[in-house]
């Protein structure tokens, strides 16, 4: 039940973040990264695999455009990009996933600011390689938008931690199995 609420809730992530923007910065409010980072956290690793599938899915469906060039028709990236991107990036956020467990999240919300600009830097290096000609000039803007997400992910990610952590715990998503201890007589 809870891993069907976080789909839904990287969703709608998806759709709000594709309305806004960092007055100042140029960086975007990145809510589905926040959203996964936080699923990738709270989930065990298989649940966490397919959050990552979701996630990198409609990532590609709304980035992986075809482009004619010359009557051949091309994408700038391979469509799975993303997911793959997704899952790697995940997989460092699952690996603390004991930490958050034991209710020490707060971490969590610092990594995801790190891996959300790491996640916005990759996308710039890949886009930069694709390019001809290839160089990694990249103006301040490139920059404060790298920077910018991060930091309104590391912004936005306590608020959506707590909220989430309620949520789940209402759900009985963390609720630890007990253990019965045999009887000695």
């Amino acid at each position: 039940m809870f891993i069907l609420l976080l789909a839904v809730v990287m969703f709608f992530s998806l759709i709000i973040q594709l309305l806004n923007v960092v007055p100042g910065f140029g960086g975007q409010v990145l809510l589905l990264p926040v959203a996964f980072f936080y699923a990738a956290a709270a989930l065990p690793l298989w649940a966490m695999l397919v959050m990552a599938f979701f996630a990198g899915l409609m990532c590609d469906c709304l980035t992986a455009l075809p482009i004619d060039m010359d009557g051949k028709m091309f994408s700038d990236t391979f469509f799975g990009w993303n997911i793959l991107l997704y899952g790697a990036v995940g997989s460092v956020m699952n690996g603390l996933h004991p930490l958050f467990l034991r209710g020490r999240w707060p971490i969590h919300c610092i990594v995801t600011g790190l891996l959300t600009s790491l996640l916005v830097l990759i996308e710039f290096v890949r886009v930069t390689l694709h390019r001809e000609p290839f160089a990694f000039a990249w103006s301040p803007a490139v920059l404060n938008r790298i920077i910018g997400s991060g930091l309104s992910a590391l912004v936005v990610a306590p608020f959506l931690f707590i909220v989430l952590n309620w949520i789940g715990r209402r759900l009985g998503h963390f609720d630890r199995p007990r253990v019965v201890e045999p009887a000695t007589s």
